[in-house]
C-alpha cells in the first residue's frame, strides 16, 4: 500500500479519477475471481433485496465513493498525512457498528480510538503547509548585466 500512495503521487493517471478507480477495482476483482469460486464455489442463486442492498452498498460506498476519496487524498496530501488516514478506518468501522447496530464498546477500546484520532490530528497539524516565500530574483547574467536598458526591457530614468 506504501509504494502505491507514492507512485500514485508520480505518475499521473491518463483519465478521470472515477475511470482509474473502476478499473483498479475491476482488474482487482478479475484477479480474485477463480481464487473466490475455488474457495466459495457460485454465489447463491436465491438473492434478497437485502442481499442486493448490500452489495449496492459495498460497491457504491465501500468502493466506488471510498477509493475515489482515497486517490484525490493521495493527490492533495503527503504520503505522510495519507499513511495516518489509514488509521480511521477502523475507526469508522467501529462508530458505525455502534451507531447502527448497537454495539457497545469498552473503556479501552474508547482509550484506543482516542489514541488513534489524536495521532491522525496531531500528524495533520504536524505537516500544515505554511504560506509560500517569494523566491529570490535571479542575478542578471553578464551578458544581460552589459546590454543597455532599452534591450533588456527595463527602464532606469522612471
Amino acid at each position: 500500500m506504501a509504494s502505491g500512495v507514492v507512485l500514485s503521487k508520480r505518475w499521473a493517471p491518463p483519465a478521470g479519477l472515477l475511470a482509474v478507480t473502476g478499473w483498479q477495482l475491476v482488474a482487482g476483482g478479475l484477479l480474485l475471481l477463480p481464487v473466490a469460486l475455488l474457495a466459495e464455489g457460485p454465489p447463491p442463486a436465491d438473492l434478497t433485496a437485502r442481499n442486493l442492498g448490500g452489495y449496492a452498498y459495498l460497491g457504491i460506498i465501500g468502493a466506488a465513493v471510498a477509493y475515489t476519496l482515497w486517490f484525490r487524498g493521495i493527490s492533495a496530501l503527503s504520503p505522510t498525512q495519507v499513511t495516518f488516514l489509514g488509521l480511521l478506518s477502523p475507526l469508522v468501522a467501529t462508530a458505525l457498528g455502534w451507531l447502527v447496530l448497537g454495539q457497545g464498546l469498552t473503556a479501552l477500546q474508547l482509550l484506543g480510538a482516542l489514541l488513534a484520532i489524536g495521532s491522525v490530528v496531531l500528524a495533520q497539524l504536524r505537516h500544515r503547509p505554511t504560506a509560500p516565500t517569494a523566491a529570490p530574483a535571479a542575478a542578471p547574467t553578464a551578458e544581460q548585466a552589459l546590454r543597455p536598458a532599452e534591450f533588456t526591457g527595463s527602464r532606469t530614468d522612471d
